[in-house]
C-alpha cells in the first residue's frame, strides 16, 4: 500500500522530473541539428546519448511508481494527478501511452463520484481523446485500441448538464469536441466525414439556443470557437466536391457568414461553388488554386514559431489538398499536372523541412507521411520518387535515414564478399535478371535503403527512447514491415523491393519474426532477404549512439549470436562467409564501431546544410 504522503511526492516529482526529462530529451535530439563543427557535435551526441540512457532508467521507476498509484487512487491523487494531465496538455508534452492510461483511470473514477465534476471530465476527456486521435489513429485509422470518439461524444453528452458546468473553459470544450469531430476525426477516419454536416448542424443550433446564448461571459470565447469550428467545416469541402452530399454542404456554405475569414479562404470557397455550379472549369478553378498557394508561399516560406507563419502554411496546405484531389479525381492534361505537383510539394517539404523536430513532432511527421503518398503517383519516374523518398525519411526521420544508409553499407559489403567466394548464393537474384555483380550490387543497395520505409508510417514511437515500448507500442513497431507497402501505394516501380520490406525480420527458417502472414521461404528474393535481416541486427545490435536505451555489443560479440543462431534465425551460408573473412569482420567491426559517428555527423551536416 502506498501511503499518502508517498503518493503526493511521487506524483509530484513526477510531474516535475518527468516534464523537465521529456524537454531535455526534446532539446538534446533539437541541438544536433544546430552544431556543424565535428569535434563539438561529437561531443554532444556523446553526451545526450549517456543522458538519455539515464533518464530512461530515470523515468522507467517513475512510471511504475505513478501505476502503484493509480491502483489505490483517493481524492486527492486523483485531483493531483489531473493537475499533472493539465500540465502536461499546457506544455505540449505528449506521452501519449502514459497519458492515456492514467487519464482513463481518472475519467473511471471521477465518473463514479456521487458529486459529477463535469468540467473535470470534459478536460480529461478531450485531451485523452486528442492523445488517442493524434497518436493511435494517425498511425492506424482502424486501430480498436483506442476510440476517441467516444471520448468527444462523451463530453456531448454534458450538454444536458450545461448549467452545472462552471467554467467557461469547460463549457468551451463543448464546442472543441464538436470542432474536433467535424475536422480532425473526420479527417483520420474516412468513415466518419459522412457525419461532418450533422455535428455542423447540431453545434450550430445549439450554440444559438437560449442556453448558451443567454450566459453573457462566454460569448467572446465561443464565438471564436464558431470561428475555428466554421473553418474547418469549410475545409472539408474537397470530399464533398462529387459527394451525394454536395447539394445540402454546398447550400450550407452560401448561407454562412464569411466575415471572420481570410480573403483567400472566401475566394477558394467561392471558386469551388462555381465550380461546382459548372460555372468555372477544371482548368481554371486549378490555375486560381495555384495563384492562391503561391500566395502563401510566396518565394519560400520557412518556419519562424509564430501562430500566423504556421496558418499560412496550413492554409497553403489545405489549398494543395484541393488541388490534389482536383488532379487525381478528374481528366487534366497529362504534362500541366506532372509538371505542377512537384512543385507544390517540394515547396511543402521545404516548409517542414525548416521547422525545428521538437516543435508540432506528431502534426508535420504525419503531414510529411500524407504529402508522399499524394505526391507519388504523380511522380513519372523514379528520379522523382527517390528524391521524395529522401526528402519524407531525411527531414522527419535523421535516425531512421541514418539507419538505412548503416544497413545498405553492411549489406552491401557482405554481398561482396559473397560475390567473390560462394556467388550461388545468389542464385534466385539471377534468374529474375539480376545477371551481373554490378545489377545484384546495386538491387542490395536499394533494398537495404528502402527496408524500413514503413517506420515513416509509426512515427510516434519508432525512434522513442526514453522509456520502455508499451506492449501495444511494440505492436506498432511490428507493424512496420506492412507500413512500407501502404506508404508506396503499391508502386510498381518499387515492386522488386517488397518482399525484403515485408520480410526482413522473419527467420531464415520461416519459424519466427514477423509478419506472421508475410512466408518468406517461398520468395523470389529469399537470399536478399535473409542478407538484410542480418544487416539490419547487426546494426540495430551494435548501435550505441541512436538507441541510447541499449547497452550495445561489438561486432566481435555479435558474431557469437550470428553463429548462435545461424540455421534458425540467420541464414548459415551467410554467416559462414562472414566467419571466414577477416578482412569483412575489421571493415564491419571498424563500421559499427568508430566509423558510426562519421555516418551520423555527415547526415545531420546534410540536413543542417539543404534545410
Amino acid at each position: 500500500m502506498v501511503i499518502a504522503m508517498e503518493k503526493k511526492k511521487i506524483i509530484n516529482n513526477f510531474k516535475t522530473e518527468y516534464i523537465n526529462n521529456m524537454k531535455l530529451y526534446s532539446d538534446y535530439n533539437d541541438s544536433l541539428f544546430k552544431i556543424d563543427d565535428f569535434r563539438k557535435w561529437k561531443d554532444s551526441l556523446i553526451e545526450r546519448s549517456n543522458s538519455i540512457r539515464k533518464m530512461f532508467l530515470d523515468n522507467e521507476k517513475m512510471i511504475s511508481d505513478i501505476k502503484n498509484v493509480l491502483n489505490e487512487l483517493d481524492d486527492e491523487s486523483a485531483d493531483l494527478l489531473s493537475n499533472v494531465i493539465k500540465k502536461f496538455n499546457k506544455e505540449n508534452i505528449h506521452d501519449s501511452s502514459i497519458m492515456i492510461e492514467i487519464i482513463n483511470k481518472l475519467i473511471d473514477y471521477f465518473e463514479k463520484k456521487e458529486n459529477i465534476d463535469y468540467d473535470r471530465l470534459i478536460m480529461l476527456n478531450l485531451i485523452g481523446a486528442l492523445e488517442e486521435m493524434e497518436f493511435y489513429l494517425r498511425m492506424d485509422s482502424n486501430n480498436k485500441f483506442v476510440n476517441p470518439k467516444e471520448k468527444y461524444l462523451k463530453v456531448l453528452s454534458y450538454k444536458n448538464h450545461y448549467d452545472e458546468i462552471k467554467t467557461v473553459d469547460g463549457r468551451r470544450g463543448i464546442f472543441l469536441a464538436y470542432y474536433n469531430l467535424i475536422g480532425p476525426l473526420a479527417d483520420i477516419v474516412n468513415e466518419e466525414r459522412d457525419n461532418i454536416i450533422k455535428y455542423y448542424k447540431e453545434v450550430r443550433k445549439f450554440y444559438y439556443s437560449d442556453i448558451v446564448q443567454n450566459k453573457d461571459d462566454d460569448i467572446d470565447k465561443l464565438e471564436e470557437e464558431m470561428v475555428y469550428i466554421n473553418d474547418t467545416f469549410l475545409s472539408n469541402f474537397i470530399y464533398y466536391i462529387n459527394s451525394p452530399l454536395k447539394d445540402e454542404y454546398f447550400k450550407l456554405i452560401e448561407k454562412l457568414d464569411k466575415s471572420d475569414l481570410e480573403k483567400n479562404q472566401i475566394l477558394s470557397i467561392d471558386l469551388a461553388i462555381k465550380f461546382v455550379n459548372n460555372e468555372l472549369s477544371l482548368d481554371e478553378l486549378v490555375e486560381s488554386l495555384v495563384e492562391l498557394f503561391i500566395q502563401y508561399v510566396g518565394n519560400g516560406l520557412r518556419y519562424n514559431g509564430k501562430d500566423a507563419n504556421l496558418n499560412k502554411f496550413c492554409n497553403a496546405l489545405d489549398i494543395a489538398d484541393v488541388i490534389f484531389y482536383l488532379l487525381k479525381e478528374n481528366d487534366y492534361d497529362e504534362n500541366k499536372k506532372y509538371n505542377l505537383i512537384p512543385k507544390i510539394g517540394f515547396a511543402l517539404f521545404d516548409y517542414i523541412g525548416s521547422v525545428p523536430y521538437k516543435d508540432y513532432t506528431s502534426y508535420f511527421d504525419d503531414i510529411c507521411a500524407d504529402l508522399f503518398e499524394k505526391l507519388l503517383p504523380f511522380c513519372q519516374n523514379r528520379t522523382y520518387k527517390d528524391e521524395l523518398l529522401t526528402m519524407l525519411i531525411l527531414r522527419r526521420q535523421p535516425i531512421t535515414y541514418i539507419h538505412s544508409i548503416m544497413v545498405e553499407k553492411i549489406s552491401v559489403a557482405i554481398a561482396k564478399e559473397i560475390l567473390k567466394n560462394k556467388r550461388e548464393l545468389f542464385s534466385d537474384l539471377i534468374e529474375l535478371g539480376y545477371d551481373t555483380d554490378d545489377k545484384i550490387i546495386e538491387y542490395i543497395s536499394n533494398a537495404a535503403f528502402y527496408h524500413d520505409l514503413g517506420k515513416c508510417l509509426t512515427l510516434g514511437v519508432i525512434n522513442l527512447q526514453n522509456r520502455k515500448l508499451t506492449d501495444e507500442e511494440f505492436k506498432f513497431i511490428k507493424m512496420h514491415p506492412a507500413k512500407s507497402i501502404v506508404l508506396l501505394n503499391n508502386d510498381d516501380s518499387f515492386k522488386e523491393y517488397y518482399d525484403v520490406m515485408l520480410g526482413h525480420h522473419k527467420f531464415y527458417d520461416g519459424n519466427g519474426g514477423y509478419p506472421i502472414e508475410f512466408d518468406n521461404l517461398k520468395s523470389k528474393y529469399k537470399s536478399a532477404i535473409d542478407l538484410i535481416s542480418i544487416a539490419d541486427s547487426t546494426d540495430a545490435a551494435t548501435d550505441i549512439l541512436g538507441r541510447n536505451y541499449t547497452v550495445g555489443k561489438s561486432f566481435s560479440t555479435l558474431i557469437n549470436e550470428l553463429n548462435q543462431f545461424k540455421g534458425t534465425r540467420y541464414n548459415p551460408d551467410i554467416v559462414q562467409i562472414i566467419n571466414d573473412s577477416n578482412e569483412l569482420i575489421e571493415y564491419l567491426d571498424e563500421l559499427t564501431n568508430e566509423k558510426r559517428i562519421e555516418v551520423y555527423f555527415e547526415v545531420y551536416k546534410k540536413i543542417i546544410n539543404q534545410f
